[in-house]
């Protein structure tokens, strides 16, 4: 083939499902829903799946991906991620992982965001939710802190201890205070991935 074919090439971006080839296909079929409600832009669609874990990797999901409970391997031992603090210091399976915490099974997500709040050990509100994680976690030990009447320092602290960390939900504006073998260990995108959307850095 010759350069001067790649003249007529040209890059098309496709906003809706009915307006590709495949979507023209399934125009006149027959589906559970009307195709209006298949018919929806596909970008947040992608993003909020884009970090769910994946169907068959040490797992199952009881439904939809991204909309239902992940039931991780209970043999599966997950690995001791670098640079995700203290992930599975243990070397656990899932399953213990799972009794440890009291967790039945899996964690319910939707729209592609894990239910932390069975396992949550303190929720608060902050703002302006930034798009450093730092400053998020600073915010919310200090309101965690007036909720209990302590130092913001001890909050910190107890994380530290116990090993939990903030989840920074995808509102952008309530963080759950959850152990990190669990935080770590049932993948999402959260709300810094939602700042940074606002921000261009993603």
């Amino acid at each position: 083939m010759s350069i001067a074919s790649f003249k007529d090439i040209s890059e098309t971006s496709l906003k809706r499902f009915s307006d590709c080839p495949l979507g023209k296909m399934a125009e006149n079929k027959t589906f559970e829903k009307p195709m209006r409600e298949y018919d929806k832009p596909l970008g947040p669609e992608i993003e909020n799946l884009k970090n769910c874990p994946i169907e068959g990797n040490n797992g199952h999901w009881d439904g939809e991906r991204g909309n239902s409970k992940w039931n991780p391997d209970h043999d599966y031992i997950p690995p001791e991620v670098k640079g995700r603090t203290r992930s599975n210091p243990e070397g656990l399976t899932m399953g213990q992982l799972l009794d440890k915490y009291g967790i039945d099974n899996g964690i319910v997500y939707k729209d592609g965001e894990p239910d932390f709040s069975e396992v949550s050990k303190g929720k608060v509100e902050i703002e302006p939710f930034s798009t450093e994680r730092t400053d998020n976690f600073d915010k919310a030990d200090i309101a965690l802190a007036k909720q209990k009447d302590c130092d913001p320092k001890e909050v910190a602290q107890w994380r530290k201890d116990n090993n939990y960390t903030w989840h920074e939900c995808k509102d952008m504006r309530t963080m759950q205070k959850v152990p990190n073998e669990i935080h770590a260990n049932f993948t999402h995108s959260g709300g810094i991935s939602e700042a940074k959307k606002g921000t261009g850095e993603l």
